[in-house]
């Protein structure tokens, strides 16, 4: 696989804001709300120190393997065989995750502005996009990114400054009206979608600064949590407990914002500028999908398996889930212990046997794992 080039502190803050704020910013105002009521502001604050969690486990991998992704030092840890079985999961979770943020974005797009059109044309459309971005390599994404992630940001505040007008603090209050329990369940997802931060394993070995990896990731865990919270609070003050009833909440506040201003389509606007960053996320899965993929088959490069993992990507987007609801009612089960198990459960293994090992090669132990010399690039 060809040099993806150098990725800048700020580009791999950016890269982490946007692989979870791109669909959580839309999603999970609605689904927490659906839980805990007023009280849905908590979750995004209690999901922040999980989310520190991954950083510091990531990290602590990475500079362990500078010179390797998790797909590769998986092997190393775990031996030829079980490696490869667990690698190879990964790539498949990769490839799944992928293909429900896909769907994610259709839906959004197809209830927002064109309802008629068949979810296989978004599909299409974002994956061709995406391939080629990754055909040219991680670092154009990261570009996109740098470019276009402060335009997101000031397009946020401007909203919160258009809808403060219909913004009640009495929707806020009573706080802490949810029991204790019923606030722990509303955490639940947003903890699982802060673990996507995870994906920084995948592309670690190509931070122009990995000695800055654990500040910048802690820098964008802090930023995520604090997006969330603001919308989650705006979302409730405006709405209420109504806002459970959105599938869409935050998309519902754009509206709003613009509605009898001179920005009367700032819907529009919003939906052009939310479609780049949904590009860095699908994008960003998918050159991991396409990385882990060359890695575990040794192949010599990325390009020839583009096309046919982009086909399985469409596919996969189209046929897990029949409609809206039903896609909810996954991201609402069984996506939760799915992911607690790829974004935390493993890599803390992970992490245990190799800090076993180091410390058994410190005190002469015969059985120090040798060098393969795998690199991390391809």
């Amino acid at each position: 696989m060809h040099d993806p080039g150098k990725i800048s502190g700020l580009q791999m803050i950016y890269l982490l804001i946007n692989v979870v704020g791109a669909t959580a910013l839309v999603f999970l105002p609605g689904l927490t709300a659906s839980i805990a009521g007023r009280d849905a502001w908590v979750a995004p604050v209690l999901a922040t120190l999980p989310g520190f969690y991954v950083i510091l486990v990531i990290t602590a991998l990475g500079r362990r393997f500078p010179d390797r992704t998790i797909v590769q030092y998986i092997e190393k840890l775990l031996g030829p065989w079980l490696g490869k079985i667990i690698a190879f999961c990964y790539v498949l979770f990769f490839l799944h995750v992928n293909g429900v943020i896909v769907r994610e974005f259709g839906e959004l797009v197809a209830a927002a502005i064109m309802p008629q059109t068949p979810q296989v044309v978004f599909s299409a459309l974002m994956v061709a996009v995406c391939s080629y971005g990754v055909y040219h390599g991680l670092e154009v994404v990261a570009r996109v990114m740098e470019l276009t992630y402060p335009l997101m940001l000031m397009l946020f505040g401007l909203i919160l400054i258009l809808v403060s007008g219909h913004m009640q603090l009495a929707n806020l209050f009573p706080m802490f009206q949810s029991d204790f329990k019923t606030i722990i369940r509303s955490s639940l997802n947003p903890i699982s979608w802060r673990g996507e931060v995870f994906l920084l394993g995948m592309f670690f070995t190509y931070l122009a600064r990995p000695d800055l990896a654990r500040r910048n990731g802690i820098i964008a865990v802090l930023v995520i949590g604090l997006l969330l919270t603001i919308n989650a609070i705006a979302c409730t003050a405006v709405f209420g407990v109504s806002t459970g009833r959105f599938n869409f909440a935050t998309f519902e506040l754009v509206r709003l914002a613009g509605f009898g201003t001179f920005l009367n389509r700032l819907d529009a606007i919003w939906i052009i500028i939310w479609i780049v960053g949904i590009f860095g996320k699908v994008a960003l899965f998918h050159y991991s999908t396409i990385m882990g993929t060359v890695q575990l088959l040794r192949l010599k490069d990325h390009r020839s398996i583009i096309v046919p993992l982009s086909i399985l990507l469409i596919a996969l987007s189209l046929s897990q889930f029949k409609n809206l609801t039903d896609m909810l009612a996954w991201i609402n089960g069984p996506w939760i212990p799915y992911a607690y198990l790829f974004e935390m459960g493993i890599p803390t293994v992970l992490l245990l046997l190799a800090f076993l090992r180091e410390k058994s090669a410190s005190t002469g132990n015969p059985f120090k794992p040798k060098s393969t010399g795998i690199s991390g690039k391809k």
